[in-house]
C-alpha cells in the first residue's frame, strides 16, 4: 500500500449488567396497656381511586440519513445501486461523471442528498469506485481507483472526506503499480468479530494483510499477518482486487465509461 505522496507499505488482508436491590420496609405497632379494650373506631373510606395516568405514546425516532435538495446524478453520469451509505437502511446511488475537463465522483442518496469529491488520478485505465462498509460500527467507505492506486474516502457528515495518514497526505492503496500493495479486502483480522479494512500485498506464494485503522479521518497500518497462497489461484487473484465479502469492484462498484 502506498499514499500518493509516500507510499507505505501495507499487509494485505491483515473492530454490566448492572444490579439493582430492591428494599421493602415494614411497620408493626402495639396495643396500649389498659385491660378494657378501646370501644372500635370507625373504619375510614377508602380515598376514591384516581384514573390511572395516561401512558405516552411511543414515538419513532427521525431516520439518520442525508436529506437533500433534489439534486441528482448528471443525466450522463455512469451509476450504480450501491448499499446504504448514509445510515437510513436504503441503498444509496455511486456515480461517476465527467463534462470533458473535470471529473466527479458523487453519492446521491436515497432520501435526495447529493455529495461529490473531484477525481484526480490519472491511471489511463480510468477511474472506478466502490462503495463498502466492512464494520457496522465504523465509517462507511468509498474506495476510487484508476487500477494503479486507490484512494480512501469516508462518508462524514453528508460529505466524502479524504481519509489522510498522520502527516495529512492523502491515504492511497497501492494495487501493484509502487510494489507496496495489490489489492484491498475486507475480513476480521483482528479476532474481534467485525471485519476489517485490510490492504493486501501478494509477493510470490505469499500475501501479507495490514488491518488498516481508521479513526475520524485518519488512517493507519496496523496488525498484519502473512499467509501461504501457493497453488491457491483464487486465494492469489483476490488477492489482486478489491472486494469486501461477496461484493467486489469489478461487479458492483461503478466504472468511468471509456
Amino acid at each position: 500500500m502506498s499514499t500518493r505522496r509516500s507510499p507505505q507499505s501495507l499487509s494485505v488482508l491483515g473492530a454490566g449488567a448492572l444490579g439493582a436491590a430492591l428494599l421493602l420496609a415494614g411497620c408493626s405497632g402495639g396495643s396500649g396497656g389498659d385491660d378494657t379494650a378501646a370501644p372500635a373506631q370507625p373504619t375510614a373510606a377508602p380515598p376514591a381511586s384516581s384514573a390511572p395516568a395516561a401512558t405516552p405514546e411511543p414515538t419513532t425516532p427521525a431516520p439518520a440519513g442525508c436529506t437533500g435538495t433534489g439534486d441528482a446524478a448528471p443525466a450522463d453520469a455512469a451509476t450504480v445501486s450501491t448499499i446504504d451509505l448514509d445510515g437510513d437502511g436504503s441503498p444509496d446511488t455511486l456515480w461517476i461523471a465527467s463534462d470533458g475537463s473535470t471529473r466527479t465522483l458523487g453519492v446521491t442518496t436515497a432520501a435526495g442528498a447529493t455529495f461529490t469529491s473531484p477525481i484526480d488520478l490519472a491511471g489511463p485505465a480510468g477511474a472506478s469506485a466502490f462503495a463498502l462498509h466492512p464494520d457496522p460500527a465504523g465509517p462507511t467507505m468509498v474506495l476510487l481507483s484508476d487500477n494503479r492506486v486507490a484512494d480512501l474516502l469516508l462518508v462524514e457528515d453528508c460529505a466524502l472526506v479524504p481519509a489522510t495518514d498522520a502527516a495529512g497526505t492523502p491515504w492511497q492503496f497501492d494495487q501493484g503499480f509502487a510494489g507496496q500493495g495489490t489489492g484491498v479486502g475486507c475480513l476480521d483480522l483482528d479476532g474481534d468479530g467485525t471485519q476489517d479494512l485490510v490492504g493486501l500485498n501478494l509477493v510470490d506464494d505469499t500475501v501479507t494483510r495490514t488491518v488498516i485503522d481508521v479513526d475520524g479521518t485518519v488512517a493507519s497500518a496496523g496488525a498484519s499477518d502473512s499467509v501461504d497462497v501457493a497453488g491457491d489461484a483464487t486465494a492469489q487473484e483476490t488477492a489482486r482486487q478489491i472486494t469486501c465479502g461477496t461484493r467486489t469492484l469489478q461487479s458492483d462498484g461503478v466504472h468511468e465509461p471509456a
